[in-house]
C-alpha cells in the first residue's frame, strides 16, 4: 500500500517549532524560514522523495520551494504561528502545512521511500 503525503503530515514537524524560532519569524523572515524549511525537510524526508521528471530533487530546490511557500503566507498568519493561544497557534499551523503542501505538490511528485525498522 502506498502511502500519499498530505498537509497533516507537514504539520506535524511545524508543531515541533520552537517558540523562540516562532518569535522570530518576523524579525529575521528569511533566516528564520530557512531554518523551519530544512527542518521540514530534514523531518518529512525520512519518509518521502520529492521527484521532478522522474529525477530525485535536490535538497536545495525542495527547501527553497519551502521558503518560497512560507513566504507567501501573509505576516498576519505567521504572526498567529507564535501567538500564545493554542488555538490560534493551531489555526495557523494548518494553514501553513495546506500552502506547503499544495506548493510542494504543484512542483515535485513526492514518492514514499520508508524502509520498515532494521532496513538500512
Amino acid at each position: 500500500m502506498e502511502r500519499q503525503l498530505n498537509a497533516a503530515m507537514i504539520k506535524m514537524p511545524l508543531m515541533e517549532i520552537d517558540d523562540d524560532l516562532r518569535e522570530v519569524l518576523l524579525a529575521d523572515r528569511a533566516r528564520s524560514t530557512a531554518v523551519i524549511a530544512i527542518h521540514l525537510f530534514l523531518r518529512v524526508g525520512k519518509q518521502y522523495q520529492f521527484r521532478r521528471d522522474d529525477e530525485l530533487a535536490a535538497m536545495n530546490d525542495v527547501v527553497g520551494q519551502i521558503i518560497d511557500a512560507i513566504c507567501g503566507i501573509p505576516e498576519e498568519t505567521l504572526a498567529d504561528f507564535a501567538a500564545e493561544e493554542a488555538d490560534v497557534r493551531a489555526v495557523a499551523t494548518d494553514t501553513i502545512a495546506k500552502e506547503i503542501f499544495f506548493d510542494l505538490t504543484r512542483v515535485f511528485t513526492p514518492v514514499y521511500v520508508r524502509e520498515p525498522y532494521g532496513g538500512g
